[in-house]
């Protein structure tokens, strides 16, 4: 009797699991990778306002490409973008790639990579992690990374040759 009891309440546990977060865990990678759209469109049509917008209001941190680019405030980001753009005057994101978003809760991330091109050059491919926090019904920017990865670098490809 004691065991099937356990097994009762086991089972009850995992099906209210399985009930509870799977649907809203689906539900909310797919606004996740909205957002991160929105993000990436934002910022190719030099929008600041549209990129304020979605940052965490409690706080955000934004890692730019250069070591000196780390941002969180306002008036960095409208700085960094014033700067980007007076660089570039044009730039054009493709569709994420290897898109990885895991959700917790109230927190999630999404790493992905993406073609980018800046000025009408050729385009490179810009790798981003960034994590989202849910805020009054929607998801939020808490902080965003970004690197240019190499090609054909790699510890195995350095020691084995490239293949």
């Amino acid at each position: 009797m004691k065991t099937s009891r356990s097994f009762a309440l086991a089972l009850a546990l995992a099906l209210a699991a399985c009930a509870s977060t799977s649907p809203r865990t689906t539900d909310a990678r797919g606004e996740v990778e909205q957002q991160v759209d929105k993000l990436l469109h934002a910022y190719a049509a030099n929008d600041p306002a549209a990129v304020l917008a979605m940052l965490d209001p409690r706080g955000f941190t934004i890692y730019g490409s250069d070591v000196t680019e780390v941002v969180r405030d306002d008036a960095g980001l409208r700085q960094l973008m014033a700067d980007d753009f007076a660089l570039w005057k044009t730039a054009r994101f493709g569709a994420p790639a290897n898109l990885d978003i895991r959700v917790e809760g109230t927190v999630a991330s999404a790493f992905f990579d993406v073609p980018f091109s800046a000025g009408g050059r050729p385009p490179v491919t810009v790798r981003f992690g960034t994590s989202w926090r849910h805020d009054d019904g929607r998801w939020v920017l808490m902080q965003s990374s970004n690197t240019v990865p190499t090609t054909g670098s790699s510890a195995h490809q350095l020691l084995h040759g490239h293949s």
